[in-house]
């Protein structure tokens, strides 16, 4: 089968920048695209998919809105999933068009240097996108957007918040072009606190790297400012995807409180 045999390639990452195309699996993330507008070329169902309420809907969603379905095996179903249970269903859709960055008053952007767990990665851009982020840019050495398991963890913000891949250079030229400051989360910062009590940039771009390794050195030697947050001694560092959400959370709330000043 022509779809069964595209899912499978767009497990690779070469595979999807060939083909411009991603996989979705699950009934969840599934409900979730079929109600964004990204374009899905196709479904693969199980047999046992309409046999639960919430799974005849899905599919029926899918033929309401011309999505071909096409039933397989369990087997077939799997040789093509990324997960070691697959409830049934996987689509495969376009990838949207990279974000236009449109640096507006009050833009903010989050970007990813080097961030290569698919599962951290996907909550980073759900958390983006719970908290106004004008888009989410991935340095290189971060994993694709449009890996499977990135798709699962955002929970459907993937299709609907904007994110690009971009090259450093072109990162630091749009930057400079556009007057947006460089910060960065980084355990040799200033106290989160003490930041978010001052003025903050008009436009600003916030970086969060492997915490493991930090930041990029061409990345730490661009920022203006770092920030960190204060926590027990006896911790060495949070995860990045918690970082990301208390750093954009206090930003926000002072930016916020700023306009109502």
């Amino acid at each position: 089968m022509k779809l069964l045999t595209l899912a499978r390639d767009l497990q690779r990452r070469k595979g999807r920048e060939r083909q411009h195309r991603f996989v979705a699996e699950g009934v969840r993330t599934v409900e979730a695209l079929l109600a964004s507008p990204v374009t899905v070329t196709g479904m693969l169902v199980t047999d046992a998919l309409p046999r639960q309420a919430r799974g005849l809907a899905l599919q029926q969603q899918a033929e309401t809105r011309g999505v071909p379905v096409h039933v397989v095996t369990e087997d077939e179903l799997a040789s093509a999933s990324d997960t070691d249970a697959p409830q049934g269903v996987l689509a495969v859709a376009d990838i949207p068009a990279a974000a236009t960055l449109a640096p507006g008053a009050g833009a903010r952007y989050l970007v990813l240097d080097a961030l290569q767990d698919p599962g951290n990665v996907g909550t980073v851009v759900r958390t983006a996108a719970a908290l106004g982020v004008t888009a989410t840019i991935a340095l290189p050495g971060t994993v694709d957007f449009w890996n499977a398991k990135v798709v699962r963890s955002s929970m459907g913000a993937l299709f609907h918040h904007p994110v690009a891949t971009m090259g450093w250079n072109d990162l630091a030229g749009f930057l400079a072009q556009h007057r947006v400051a460089l910060w960065a989360a980084d355990l040799e910062g200033d106290p989160l606190p003490e930041v978010a009590a001052g003025a903050l940039p008009e436009r600003l771009a916030l970086v969060v790297s492997n915490e493991g390794a930090g930041l990029s050195p061409h990345v730490a030697a661009a920022v203006d400012r770092r920030l960190r947050i204060p926590m027990a001694a006896t911790v060495e560092s949070f995860n990045v995807a918690a970082a990301a959400a208390i750093v954009l959370y206090a930003l926000g709330v002072a930016q916020a409180g700023a306009r109502s000043s």
